[in-house]
């Protein structure tokens, strides 16, 4: 059957073949590069280990934000984060499950508001693989509210979850090429970034429903736009985060979350979507960052875990 039309179709099919790898795959990454991976995120972190946040909701300044970027023996990486909510409007970011946990029955939201803190601690491997998370949630001065511990392990990730009484543990996919973050912590560097990347990304929320804390987001770079930070107008590539990830186009969808980046890879701001409300960090200047990074040391020293009340 070896005739000149056969010939002519296996080269045929062949082209074809060859015409959609390299328009579909090879061509995009050519054109937009490679979207961002923990190695390339890490080792800019390395460079810029401290920084920190002021913390808005709706406008409304309510707390800070502060995280760490370490070097380990072995050549494991740690990040740190410590969220601190000054005045946590209790009925706009918190679930009615959550509420309920909390407080007792019968007691007014409208007015109260509380002190609450959120610490995140992350550990990669040399290769700049996830290891294990550890995240706490406390309401000064009470003990801890809330105690998640995750472990990778051949792709899945192990979650062990306890609120007050309760607990229960289950995993999840975690995909090698799968960026992962806790929603509560802001992203200190993404660089590399070009118009048209994306990527995905799975979401861990304290607040959750229990049955499903993690979420997976597909961030895409969209553009550039002025923004205003240090009393000065940059340019920022803005990246947007929009759930059911592979439905590309789909821009009408409300957007979970968004980042401005700045040309050199330092995010200087992130807005949270959290039920009805907008949680913002606005990156600090590195003057106000080492003052924060000072009275948070002496804070751990001095507390460890008792109650908190820094104001940068």
């Amino acid at each position: 059957m070896n005739t000149p039309w056969y010939n002519v179709a296996v080269v045929v099919v062949w082209l074809a073949s060859m015409t959609w790898l390299i328009t579909q795959k090879l061509l995009p990454s050519m054109l937009v590069g490679e979207p961002p991976n923990y190695q390339r995120i890490l080792e800019a972190q390395h460079h810029d280990p401290v920084v920190a946040w002021r913390l808005s909701c709706n406008g409304e300044e309510i707390g800070w934000a502060y995280s760490e970027t370490t070097l380990l023996p072995g050549n494991l990486t740690t990040l740190n984060s410590h969220v601190f909510f000054e005045r946590l409007p209790l009925e706009r970011l918190l679930p009615k499950w959550f509420q309920g946990l909390l407080l007792p029955s019968g007691v007014g939201l409208r007015q109260l508001k509380l002190q609450m803190e959120v610490r995140t601690h992350l550990t990669f491997d040399p290769l700049h693989r996830l290891c294990q998370f550890d995240s706490r949630v406390r309401f000064p001065p009470l003990s801890d509210a809330m105690r998640i511990h995750g472990k990778a392990d051949e792709g899945r990730l192990q979650l062990s979850i306890h609120y007050l009484d309760f607990s229960r543990e289950f995993d999840v996919p975690l995909p090698r090429n799968v960026l992962f973050s806790e929603s509560n912590s802001p992203q200190n560097k993404l660089p590399g970034l070009r118009e048209g990347q994306t990527w995905t990304v799975q979401v861990y929320s304290p607040f959750a429903n229990p049955s499903s804390p993690v979420e997976i987001l597909q961030a895409t770079v969209e553009g550039k736009e002025p923004v205003i930070w240090e009393d000065r107008i940059a340019t920022a590539w803005v990246v947007v985060f929009r759930s059911e990830p592979g439905r590309t186009g789909s821009r009408t969808q409300v957007p979970k979350g968004r980042m401005w980046v700045l040309m050199d890879g330092t995010v200087i701001k992130q807005e949270v979507g959290l039920f009805d409300s907008r949680l913002v960090f606005s990156r600090m200047s590195p003057e106000v960052t080492r003052e924060l990074a000072e009275k948070v040391a002496q804070l751990d020293s001095q507390s460890k875990g008792s109650e908190v009340g820094v104001r940068p």
